[in-house]
């Protein structure tokens, strides 16, 4: 059984039961108080340093051990690197920061392109120098050795003792981002339905007509009528 991000809801005893044809094994084992948290700090740990070591800042290549060149000569040592956040890269000429000025230039393109070039190699030039990528999670550095030989002379057998790539732990704490919270797009508000422009208020076709009362019918007068004590309707 694995517990995959285990939590104080996970705590408690948890019993295992094997049982074969002639007998039952049972075994208890108490997560919950003090080896809880031992092996929550453990895990923690565990998951941190894993972390750590996926967003460091490392050397994917392209850098020799040696390097044998000649006098006035253009030496790049280039290499590519990865980390993240983007990983800040230095360059080292025996314990020594080098930095840019008119023989030598240091560069970084894109985040992944480091490079150092020396321009007109002298002898003073030779050395062990070391490139350090680094960011907040760690990182490394590896060595090169240069040699320089002048025009005419026999290409020299450097065996330099290298040493192996250090690695650079992480700053404490070991920051791990939390799962992203995605917040809804507000609903658009409704739009106003408008006239179309131009629109007329609707009129009666032009052959109908109101009404008008036949020539032949006339307005209805009242008939006389007399009462018992011969009243008229229509005056005296």
């Amino acid at each position: 059984m694995e517990i995959i991000e285990p939590t104080d809801k996970d705590k408690g005893l948890y019993h295992i039961q094997i049982i074969d044809t002639d007998k039952t094994y049972t075994r208890t084992i108490d997560l919950s108080g003090n080896a809880y948290d031992k092996a929550f700090a453990e895990f923690t740990t565990l998951k941190e340093e894993a972390y750590a070591e996926a967003k460091r800042g490392k050397v994917l290549g392209g850098l020799p051990d040696v390097v044998t060149i000649m006098e006035k000569k253009t030496l790049s040592l280039t290499c590519t690197v990865c980390g993240d956040p983007k990983p800040q890269v230095t360059w080292l000429k025996n314990g020594a920061e080098v930095y840019t000025d008119d023989q030598y230039l240091v560069s970084l393109e894109s985040g992944k392109f480091a490079s150092l070039t020396i321009k007109r190699v002298s002898l003073e030039d030779c050395g062990r120098y070391t490139m350090t990528v680094q960011n907040k999670y760690g990182g490394e550095s590896v060595d090169i050795v240069v040699s320089a030989y002048k025009h005419g002379d026999t290409i020299p057998q450097a065996k330099p003792t290298l040493t192996p790539k250090s690695i650079i732990p992480p700053k404490r704490p070991i920051e791990i981002p939390g799962p992203k919270v995605v917040t809804p797009a507000p609903s658009p508000a409704p739009s106003h339905v408008s006239s179309p422009v131009g629109a007329k208020s609707p009129t009666s076709p032009k052959g109908l007509k109101s009404p008008t009362p036949a020539r032949s019918m006339k307005s209805p007068t009242p008939t006389r009528r007399k009462s018992k004590n011969h009243f008229s309707l229509c005056g005296p």
